[in-house]
């Protein structure tokens, strides 16, 4: 049983920017949020992040004066507060209650405006909804103040491209292919666990496609950067 008012520090976000939606890693298990920290955001480029987080099935509330066990159906974000302007985002489900039990996910998208700088300490109101006993219904009101956002200052240079070209099929079984906007011949890349560690894949070039053998990987969310030598262009997928 954890308290949770709680380690609702819990938010981690991943996306689709056509759909400008996430996928839910149902591999996470543990309550809490992935990733811990947030990517650092550059201003005048075009940013997005997934942040998974697993809701505690209860918790310990404080009701007439005593510590009670509650049920939770759901934590519910109202909003997202203190986001770089440019910054958009939503929930998968789209409703932001969150199930609690489970694993859901909120997307982080937008481009940064060119005059943001500094850093970006999120206030996220919500309100939880729980069962006392398992039948007796109660809300309460919360705040995450755990997440945040750090943000460099414009320099002109060219865009790092989140999701910009096309991974699939995603969540990949044993191959991903990745479609380049240049030739696959030149290009560089790095694909990394949650955790940030560099893991080396067997693949193959023809074309504009990349082919990665990803039999080698646990179930889980991964991340990846392509570089033609001038842009840099970052996905994610999940590894059933």
């Amino acid at each position: 049983m954890k308290k949770i008012i709680l380690n609702l520090s819990l938010l981690g976000f991943a996306l689709n920017v056509t759909a400008q939606s996430c996928v839910p890693d149902t591999t996470i298990t543990q309550p809490g949020h992935y990733p811990d920290q947030l990517p650092v955001g550059n201003a005048g480029q075009y940013y997005q992040e997934t942040v998974q987080f697993n809701v505690p099935a209860d918790t310990s509330v404080d009701f007439n004066g005593n510590q009670v066990t509650a049920n939770i159906d759901s934590i519910k974000v109202l909003a997202v507060n203190g986001l770089p302007a440019g910054i958009n985002y939503t929930c998968n489900p789209v409703s932001c209650a969150l199930p609690g039990g489970k694993t859901s996910c909120g997307l982080l998208y937008g481009t940064i405006d060119s005059t943001e700088s500094g850093h970006f300490p999120f206030v996220i109101p919500v309100r939880i909804y729980a069962r006392i006993g398992g039948t007796f219904p109660y809300q309460q009101p919360d705040t995450i103040y755990s997440l945040s956002m750090d943000v460099n200052v414009y320099t002109g240079q060219k865009r790092i491209l989140q999701n910009a070209l096309s991974a699939y099929p995603n969540p990949a079984g044993n191959e991903l292919f990745i479609a380049l906007p240049f030739s696959a011949y030149n290009a560089e890349l790095s694909v990394f666990d949650r955790q940030g560690k560099r893991i080396e894949l067997p693949r193959e070039r023809e074309y504009n496609l990349l082919t990665l053998n990803t039999l080698s990987l646990a179930p889980g969310m991964y991340y990846g950067e392509v570089s033609d030598g001038k842009q840099v262009y970052r996905f994610h997928f999940i590894r059933h």
